[in-house]
């Protein structure tokens, strides 16, 4: 697999069981937010619920989100969603429940999705493409958006192309900056050619050897998006970031005091440099099985 078919994968891939919980008493210098573990017992990609507090008490989660992943995952998730007074969630565009009941209708009336809103279709298309090739799941059908305490925190459809329009950021652009990031790295492990992937494909269990493949370039992820977002940030991170947050302060002035924010894992590492700029410290880390591999 090449280095630009690599960025794109996690691209797409980022836009259970649990381990025991891990105390933190200093400020990170940097949560480690998305892993692939390979050991002896098992091999398992994994993301983080992380929790912080602020001196009055008010505790703010982060929970990353891997949006293929086992059914197990997103189970675990539904139930400790129920304990948080609001999670606050992603979804370009607007929120669950308006989108499901405009799709609704559209496919009653034979129409398909135009204008700005089309043109982010290719996310989740990519997306369904690689759940089926991995035989996963997918967050949209597996979470509960339905829930009284989820409340949407992300960007308009308007909003968020606008805003790419005036920071001149395109799908291209971003592909180039990932590689430029990748590229720069001097411990890329060397990716696999054309014949080790047919052999892959070919074999009896090709979705287990996909996810080893795809699962070890995720522990480079958080470095290649901060070369991503290096020079002004991005829209598709940076700025729907911001917005999730200042929906969480929202919140916290509404009179929340346990919230949480799920999103892509990718989001997480500039979010807790946010939470920490607002007087949060880390008070507790989570790591959550969203891929959990055959021996």
């Amino acid at each position: 697999m090449t280095r630009s078919g690599t960025a794109i994968l996690l691209a797409a891939l980022l836009l259970a069981a649990h381990a025991p919980a891990q105390e933190k008493s200093a400020e990170p210098l940097g949560t480690d937010f998305l892993r692939f573990v390979e050991d002896e017992n098992e091999t398992s990609l994994q993301t983080v619920l992380a929790t912080y507090e602020r001196a009055d008490g008010v505790r703010a989660a982060l929970a990353g989100a891997v949006h293929i992943a086992d059914k197990a995952y997103f189970d675990d998730l539904n139930e400790r969603f129920k304990k948080y007074d609001a999670v606050l969630y992603e979804m370009v565009g607007g929120p669950y429940p308006k989108k499901k009941a405009a799709r609704a209708q559209e496919a009653a009336d034979g129409h398909h999705e135009e204008g700005d809103g089309g043109r982010l279709q290719w996310v989740g298309q990519m997306q369904e493409m690689m759940r089926k090739m991995l035989q996963l799941e997918g967050q949209m059908a597996c979470v509960n958006y339905g829930a009284p305490n989820f409340i949407h925190a992300d960007m308009t459809t308007e909003g968020f192309f606008q805003s790419q329009e005036e920071k001149q950021e395109t799908f291209l652009t971003l592909w180039l900056k990932s590689i430029q990031a990748q590229n720069s790295r001097t411990d890329a492990r060397p990716q696999p050619g054309m014949a080790e992937l047919l052999r892959i494909l070919m074999s009896g269990d090709s979705a287990t050897e996909m996810k080893r493949v795809i699962g070890r370039e995720f522990d480079s992820v958080e470095e290649i998006l901060a070369g991503v977002e290096a020079g002004g940030g991005t829209t598709i991170i940076g700025e729907r970031n911001r917005h999730a947050l200042e929906v969480l302060d929202r919140e916290i002035a509404a009179g929340k005091k346990n919230l949480a924010v799920f999103y892509g894992a990718a989001h997480l590492p500039d979010m807790e440099k946010r939470l920490l700029e607002r007087g949060f410290k880390l008070i507790r880390v989570e790591h959550l099985k969203a891929w959990l591999l055959k021996p």
